[in-house]
């Protein structure tokens, strides 16, 4: 277990050096089939960041409920969605033997970004910011997610910038595919009549 949480330590340090345009990020990554599926390990780091953010966004500004957990179960599906939808986009441009490293980096690199969104809920929580100031910074954070998909593509896949980010395109449309089918699966159906 210490080994794992010490490569979950590296892995998130060489994505912080990823996005932050610093040298050496490759040192702190297992790209083999074994850190492959060590990766996935980052589900379970992130939970606690994903409960916070849920439990945060609990209710709405009228107090009505906003999450469940149908997101959960959303949250658990994204994991198994990323690395098929990736496959398909390494597949078109071409970069299969580079998809194992994607869904490496995409893995540890979602532990960054479930940790700024639970930042930006606990602030909310906290009083420190209101509906407005959430509302900017969830915009932001969008906007900033698919940057960072784009960035771990093309360092992943080596392709060009345009190309990486269509690749990278692919599973972020994928999921939230999953995210509208699940939506529209649990909500109740309207009475017959």
């Amino acid at each position: 277990m210490i080994r794992l949480v010490a490569e979950a330590w590296l892995a998130v340090q060489g994505c912080w050096r990823i996005l932050t345009f610093k040298e050496g990020w490759e040192e702190n990554f297992n790209t083999s089939m074994g850190g492959l599926w060590r990766s996935f390990s980052a589900a379970i780091f992130a939970l606690p960041l994903v409960t916070l953010s849920l439990l945060s966004a609990w209710h709405g500004s009228n107090g009505e409920r906003v999450y469940g957990l149908e997101d959960f179960l959303v949250y658990s599906l994204s994991w198994v969605v990323f690395p098929l939808a990736a496959a398909l986009a390494a597949s078109i441009v071409g970069a299969r033997g580079r998809w194992a490293a994607w869904v490496v980096l995409h893995n540890w690199s979602s532990i960054i970004l479930f940790a700024i969104q639970a930042t930006i809920y606990t602030l909310f929580m906290a009083g420190l910011i209101n509906l407005q100031v959430i509302a900017i910074l969830l915009w932001l954070y969008r906007y900033l997610r698919i940057l960072v998909h784009w960035r771990i593509a093309y360092i992943a896949l080596g392709q060009p910038t345009l190309t990486s980010a269509a690749a990278a395109a692919v599973p972020l449309l994928a999921s939230e595919f999953l995210l509208i089918g699940l939506s529209l699966a649990m909500t109740p159906g309207a009475p017959a009549g």
